[in-house]
């Protein structure tokens, strides 16, 4: 087994009136009575399409497939009296068969619907990837789920959502839970499953696949598990439908600061506060009525004991994409029960089922030929550099090379995302040339579910997204720079430097396209992945909506390759649509070569020394001009140490005690980070308050600004009254460029205009 835990024992609350229990690590004493009645539950979760014995890719034994899982299952029906099966979403998307099935099939005869009915599952839970596709490619699968006739081996699986919710009926789209009922004693012992999917779908997939749909009840605002359970299914499970034991079961993980971006695995942030992507924990402690919770998405293997909000502990378990989980219940004939020691079942240790494998054998089939036929041939000097995310290289190159093909586009943005340490180079050893096929592909471009589109951006747009790219760096102690991930863009086709030792917002120097410097106002084509396009004001973890306020639908759009003529057979594929890049090179008799780059960046630990660079201030900065002009020598006391990321700073103290700044909501100031101008909006509407000019009563003007809607929610006040008061101007597009840096020169118009103006709302 992969992971053991102390016993745990609970008594159902209301269902006995005293019990003696005995439950530690170690030895647990129990009793249980001849007539007791056994319940395994066990559980899967980000399968990701394993569906065979060996992997097409790389002819590996799949440790961890369904076949296994099959086995497994057979072994824990046979030694238990009742059993419950329930997959956690993440299936349809990941591996080479079920890539094939749904790009180059639609998705029909879809063999993860078959492993599930095959396995005896009583119930699926989707997972963010089951988005992934159109809504006619889901319902297919679900169909097939569903079926009732003969047509396909195995039973009925249910699949269960309760928060994919139609936002015009404010109903759940699918079932949103199952009752079981099992006979023990000859009374009735119910078992209710409810699904939740993960809230932010809409930050990662397309509004299509979803349309008229959202993740939560509209007025779930916080968009919490616990605010669905509490006000939508704890009557209807435990009252309405007498359920003596409730099972939730949510593509989501357990904690806040795990973060899996919707792929690969979970990078820890750090992060305490709640995260949408990632609240089971939230979810247990603010509920009560829950007895057993599966959790996944962040590919962690696990089982975790949480307290609810009355102090009962509940038990979590994550398989985590390789393992099978397993709870028993031991029900006693009066309909008491307790839940035993939960694990992880170790999949290596069992065999494939035969049975499954002849079932998948035609998928493998087809499957194979497509991937390793030889599309092109490499030659030339690829470098070996693996390094993707800090270094620009030639397989990155090819990435942009093949975006701008496809599109026509002048730019191109896209994040590494080969497989780890692996570059287009290994493929040619020492030999001067090599074969390269679709498998070949997947190693620098493993994530087929993201699709090509072409947008429109501003230069403004583009260096702010840069920006923004920069904050998923780290500098290490010793000046080597760490991180880069899922949402960490390069550009390709203009020339750009990253200064980490500038302060944020200032970090991306001498932007230039054609050898000319990019100014704020023009406009380019743009190539990217759906994934940059499915944020929007609801859902926005990487920051891309409100750098851009681009999303689906607008007119930003030019492009969208998986309805286009050229790519809508292979659905737009990123990864397929290199594939064709390499297969037209090879047409016209090319060999694969290093492309000449059209473009250079590099990454810097230390600080430029552009002298705009130096001129644009810091939070600090600006905090000390406001205290110098509004106290200037008078003797004024305030409370020390407000941040804890600030020392020696009266005029910080200062301000916090007067409500000007408070802080990231974490105690800290982050006073070396450059100033944005909708930062200084809102510190200037705080100071006005504090010296009687601010607005007072009700109040509210509409913002005139043509980026409005770029401007983050949290300052809106600020620059609503910076619409009546005018401290900070705008230019003659009207736009206010909220995230923007300013220089110490405006800082200075800025406050003087605050000490001049008398205004009042």
């Amino acid at each position: 087994m992969e992971q053991h835990h102390p016993t745990l024992r609970r008594v159902a609350a209301g269902t006995l009136a005293a019990v003696m229990l005995v439950g530690c690590a170690g030895v647990t004493a129990f009793a249980a009575e001849d007539d007791a009645f056994t319940l395994g539950i066990y559980s899967t979760t980000d399968m990701h399409g394993k569906c065979y014995d060996l992997n097409p890719i790389d002819g590996k034994e799949v440790k961890n497939s369904y076949l296994k899982v099959a086995t497994a299952m057979k072994e824990e029906r046979a030694a238990m009296d009742g059993t419950i099966l329930i997959d956690n979403g993440d299936i349809i998307q990941g591996s080479s068969i079920i890539s094939y099935n749904m790009n180059m099939e639609g998705g029909v005869d879809n063999p993860m619907a078959i492993c599930l009915r095959y396995i005896g599952y009583d119930a699926f839970i989707p997972g963010n990837h089951e988005f992934n596709f159109d809504m006619e490619t889901q319902q297919i699968f679900y169909d097939m789920l569903a079926d009732t006739t003969d047509k396909y081996p195995g039973t009925p699986v249910s699949a269960l959502c309760a928060n994919y919710i139609n936002i015009e009926t404010q109903e759940p789209n699918l079932t949103p839970y199952k009752v079981m009922t099992f006979d023990v004693g000859g009374k009735e012992f119910k078992v209710g499953i409810l699904g939740f999917e993960n809230v932010n779908v809409p930050n990662w997939d397309l509004p299509t696949h979803y349309e008229g749909s959202d993740f939560v009840h509209k007025d779930n605002t916080d968009r919490t598990y616990a605010y669905e359970w509490v006000n939508y299914w704890q009557k209807a499970l435990r009252e309405d439908e007498g359920c003596d034991f409730v099972i939730v079961s949510c593509h989501s993980g357990e904690d806040s600061g795990l973060v899996g971006a919707g792929d690969g695995d979970a990078v820890d942030t750090g992060k305490t506060d709640f995260s949408p992507e990632n609240q089971v924990r939230h979810m247990v402690e603010n509920t009560t009525g829950i007895d057993m919770v599966i959790a996944g998405h962040n590919h962690t293997v696990g089982v975790t004991e949480m307290k609810n909000a009355d102090g009962q502990t509940v038990p979590c378990v994550n398989g985590g994409t390789s393992t099978l989980t397993k709870t028993v219940v031991t029900i006693a004939a009066d309909g008491t029960f307790t839940i035993g020691q939960s694990e992880n079942l170790d999949l290596n240790a069992y065999e494939n089922d035969a049975g499954l494998k002849e079932l998948m054998q035609p998928y493998y089939d087809r499957t194979l030929p497509f991937i390793t036929e030889q599309i092109g041939t490499l030659s030339g000097d690829w470098d070996d550099e693996t390094d993707l995310f800090h270094v620009q290289s030639d397989t990155m190159n090819l990435v942009h090379e093949a975006q701008l093909w496809a599109t026509g586009a002048q730019l191109s943005l896209a994040s590494p995302v080969a497989n780890k340490d692996f570059c287009i180079g290994q493929l040619l050893g020492d030999a001067e040339t090599a074969p390269i096929s679709l498998k070949d592909c997947y190693s620098f471009y493993k994530y087929d579910n993201n699709l090509i589109y072409m947008i429109q951006m501003t230069g403004k747009q583009i260096k702010d997204w840069l920006e923004d790219c920069t904050k998923d760096f780290t500098v290490e102690a010793d000046g080597t720079i760490t991180g880069g991930g899922f949402g960490t863009d390069q550009l390709y086709g203009m020339d750009y430097d990253i200064y980490m030792g500038n302060p944020e917002g200032s970090r991306v120097v001498n932007l230039t396209y054609q050898g000319q410097p990019v100014t704020d106002d023009q406009t380019f084509t743009v190539a990217l992945n759906s994934y940059r396009l499915s944020a929007n004001a609801a859902g926005d973890e990487f920051g891309w909506y409100a750098t851009t306020g681009i999303t689906m639908g607008t007119d930003a759009v030019l492009w969208d390759g998986s309805v286009s003529e050229e790519f809508g057979s292979i659905g737009g594929s990123v990864t397929l649509v290199i594939a064709e890049y390499i297969k037209a090179m090879t047409a016209e008799g090319k060999d694969i070569t290093p492309p000449e780059a059209k473009s250079h960046w590099t990454l810097n630990a230390g600080a430029s020394e552009s002298t705009e660079v130096a001129d644009t201030i810091t939070r600090q900065d600006f905090v000390e001009k406001l205290y110098t002009a509004i106290v200037g020598d008078a003797s004024v006391e305030v409370s020390p140490a407000a941040f804890i990321d600030v020392t020696d700073s009266y005029a910080a103290d200062w301000a916090a005690d007067q409500g000007i700044i408070s802080g990231d909501g974490t105690g800290k100031f982050l006073p070396d980070q450059a100033i944005t101008r909708e930062q200084a909006a809102i510190m200037l509407m705080n100071a006005a308050t504090a010296l009687e000019k601010g607005p007072t009563g009700a109040w509210a003007v509409q913002i005139p600004y043509t980026d409005a809607a770029s401007i983050s929610g949290w300052a809106a006040d600020g620059v609503m009254w910076n619409v009546i008061a005018q401290y900070i101007t705008v230019g003659e597009d009207n736009a206010f460029n909220p995230q923007g840096t300013i220089t110490s020169t405006e800082a200075d118009a800025m406050i003087a205009a605050l000490t001049a103006v008398e205004a009042a709302a």
